[in-house]
């Protein structure tokens, strides 16, 4: 069946030249050599082999070959994990941050050097490749050695560290629709064997691909920056300290086009807003690695960061070419973080224990003018609801009367101001020991206490500004019960603004949990191992503000009970590795955003939901000879609400049996690489994802069953590159392409008003020049 999904043309495509490179490779009869492939992620330094979570490795290497540029881009390439640029990615089907509308801690996080990034950084982009080292996407719970943010997984990257020998790289790349590259890095010695350096810088620019027939410009660019200094420290043999420092600077259009009314979407890829409609983030990021070494058995690490993101947006409010609506934001994100390791590697013991502090501090302020339907503000639901329920309780004709009244006011122009302040203090200890007890068996085990506190004030204003188009009591003053009725209803529109406007004082919540982990590794021989791990997952409570009423809300945290079974097997000499994950996840007191009334801002935070997720990853590696590398990897993950039931006034929805939204349930990747000892080389992959849903709650904007855009899916789709050069010692010029069978398909639909899509990047040819010195 998911042969048939992937497609004939990527398959046929991609025997063939995995076939033909694989006669070549024969003839080349080179031996098969095998990089062992370290993981640093789970804080002490073990093999892919050694690992018993799932987890991918992506080596510069690797992402050179496959033409990954981007955080988004490796994505694609890892089973079970699923991105869409601008909004977010999951692993095994969660959402890195939000599965079920609640809650404001996020369910996976990405480290770069040891730095958390923010989410607005890992949401629209993360980071660029060049001079990457390794990528490593852990899969399942983190949070007995991470802590906050990793019920789902973690993605952890390391750059290149300076070096004592002078070396240097330089590319130069271009491509369709205005993209360009400019990348620089270079290392070496300013004291030999004590003080050594590297830096990088890189500018990638992109014109996009849409139009803006208003203005008469590309809405969907995408300018990034990132420039990195690392000063590596080593006065005496067993000590090292690594000072980084990275800035970001990105800004970014709007990927999405409004529907064709009369034909297909993609010849129709426009918009046609009249301000300017951009996003923008500014990212700084200060690292501080100490690495003594006691012994060889014996280490102690502490890691200091410091990140100070600024995140803002301009933004067109009714997306159309009247000068209707602007909205502003300005985000700050600041966050400190101290952390403490003594790593031990005995003969029979070995492990981490360590300490961990982080500090928060979050200020948004935003301002504009929104849009907000009738059906929004819940009039429609207010007229028909019955008295004893806080309604009108008028007859369905009655009340479309009514609402008739209203047209002119549909939709309601709200001048917003606000400004929230949220602050996240984290105290940890944490421990990892794995135990060997006979030569083929080891236990292990891990425990975190983890503890939270957080606090949170807003300031708000709301205004209606077109209330001249309110209907006027006086024009209906012959008959007196629709005067009296217009006159209430008005009060309860200006009532819902200054319910809503207002200075919340800070609010504090404070949680600490127990997170334990425990496993158990049989090694068959060298070759083959099976492990069975259990182990909490952990997404903390907080704090939020019920924007409808202006007031301060608390939940509590939700949990997950994960057991995981990973076989490791390798072959022909560890030439070829075959790997697999099997995994069930039972999740708990889940946080779901419980709308409290007809008024689409009136909603809470409630633990009121239960979910299981299941399924496998299997991912293969061969290394057939020096020249040729093959890889592949299917996934598997079915995600449900087994308890998510919305109760309003009169209505009640009982989500119970939906998938998670953006959550496809295969992925599937393959692909080849060859370096010729002539200097030619050449590489292909495809990708695969199944189609997803894209709403938690399909009857949020007031459809039915039945309704035209009533609970849209994304498209399944499989995506071609290849890339084909020439190297020579220092230099290498290639030619690329992605979508190579320009695949037609819808990337993120979309439940918003009024309607948009956002649809796939068409086929794309590309050059890039690299020089190594």
């Amino acid at each position: 069946m998911l042969v048939k999904h992937v497609g004939r043309k990527a398959t046929f495509g991609l025997s063939c030249l995995i076939a033909a490179l694989g006669a070549q490779a024969q003839s080349d009869n080179q031996p098969p050599r095998a990089e062992e492939l370290v993981v640093t992620g789970q804080k002490i330094e073990r093999s892919v082999q050694d690992t018993a979570a799932s987890v991918a490795v992506l080596t510069e290497e690797f992402m050179d070959d496959q033409q990954i540029d981007s955080f988004y881009g490796l994505l694609d390439r890892v089973p079970n994990v699923h991105g869409i640029l601008g909004s977010g990615f999951s692993i095994r089907g969660i959402d890195a941050f939000n599965v079920s509308g609640g809650g404001n801690s996020y369910l996976a996080s990405v480290y770069v050097d040891g730095a958390p990034l923010p989410y607005r950084a890992i949401q629209k982009g993360g980071f660029l490749t060049w001079d990457v080292s390794q990528v490593e996407v852990l899969r399942g719970p983190q949070s007995t050695l991470q802590g906050r943010n990793a019920l789902a997984g973690a993605v952890i990257v390391n750059t290149q560290d300076p070096t004592y020998e002078w070396e240097g790289k330089l590319r130069l790349g271009a491509g369709e629709y205005g993209k360009q590259q400019l990348a620089f890095a270079g290392a070496g010695a300013l004291i030999d064997d004590v003080l050594a350096f590297r830096i990088s810088a890189e500018q990638y620019d992109f014109d996009g691909i849409n139009d803006n027939t208003t203005r008469g410009d590309h809405p969907d660019f995408n300018n990034n920056n990132t420039y990195r200094g690392k000063l590596l420290f080593e006065p005496i043999e067993d000590f090292s300290a690594l000072l980084s420092f990275s800035r970001t600077e990105t800004e970014y259009g709007v990927r999405w086009t409004e529907p064709n009314p009369d034909g297909s979407d993609f010849d129709h890829r426009i918009v046609t807003f009249n301000d300017p409609t951009f996003e923008k983030n500014d990212a700084d990021i200060t690292t501080l690695k100490l690495d003594y070494s006691f012994s060889e058995q014996l280490q102690l690490m502490s890691i200091t960061s410091y990140s100070d993101s600024k995140y803002g947006y301009e933004w067109d409010g009714d997306a159309s070419s009247e000068p209707l609506s602007i909205l502003i934001d300005d985000r700050i994100d600041e966050t400190l973080s101290q952390e403490f390791r003594l790593v031990m590697e005995f003969d029979r013991l070995s492990g981490v224990v360590g300490a961990y502090y982080s500090d928060l501090d979050v200020v948004d302020e935003a301002s504009g003018q929104r849009s907000l339907t009738l059906q929004e503000t819940g009039l429609p639901t207010l007229l028909v609801t019955p008295p004893e329920y806080g309604g009108i309780g008028l007859d369905q004709a009655t009340a479309d009367m009514v609402l008739s009244l209203y047209a002119p006011i549909d939709p309601v122009r709200l001048g917003t101001y606000s400004k929230l302040e949220q602050g996240v203090e984290t105290q940890a200890v944490f421990t990892d020991l794995t135990f060997r007890v006979t030569e083929n068996w080891d236990i292990f085990g891990g425990l975190r206490w983890d503890k939270e506190e957080q606090r949170n004030a807003s300031d708000t204003l709301y205004t209606i500004d077109n209330e001249d188009l309110l209907p006027n009591p006086a024009d209906y003053a012959a008959n007196a019960q629709l005067a009296m009725l217009i006159t209430g209803i008005n009060a309860q529109l200006y009532q819902m603004v200054d319910d809503a406007s207002g200075t919340e004082p800070p609010a504090d919540a404070s949680f600490d949990e127990w997170l334990p982990k425990l496993g158990t590794t049989y090694r068959f021989s060298d070759d083959v191992s099976l492990s069975f791990t259990y182990q909490e997952g952990y997404r903390s409570g907080g704090v939020g503000t019920n924007v409808a009423q202006g007031s301060i809300f608390t939940y509590q945290p939700e949990f997950t009970d994960n057991y995981e079974l990973a076989l490791r097997t390798a072959w022909l000499d560890g030439a070829l590795t075959a790997n697999a994950n099997l995994f069930y996840i039972d999740w708990q007191d889940q946080q779901i955003a419980v709308q409290l009334s007809g008024n689409a801002y009136d909603t809470e935070t409630q633990n009121a939901g239960s979910s299981t997720v299941e399924g496998f990853e299997l991912e293969l590696n061969y290394i057939a000879t020096d020249t040729l590398q093959v890889f592949g990897g299917l996934g598997y993950s079915r995600t449900e609400f087994d308890e998510f039931t919305i109760v309003q006034p009169t209505a009640t929805y009982d989500l119970s049996g939906r998938a998670f939204p953006r959550a496809p349930e295969w992925t599937a990747n393959i692909g080849a690489s060859y370096h010729s000892p002539s200097g030619l080389f050449a590489s292909i992959n495809a990708n695969y994802a199944d189609s997803s849903i894209v709403a938690v709650n399909p009857y949020a904007n007031g459809l039915s069953e039945g309704d035209e855009g009533f609970d849209p899916k994304n498209d399944q789709r499989t995506l071609v590159n290849a890339k084909l050069g020439y190297e020579w010692d220092q230099l290498a010029v290639y030619a690329t392409v992605t979508n190579l069978f320009d695949e037609e398909y819808v990337e993120l639909a979309s439940v918003s008003q009024p309607p948009s899509v956002t649809l796939g990047a068409p086929r794309q040819f590309g050059v890039t020049l690299d020089y190594r010195f």
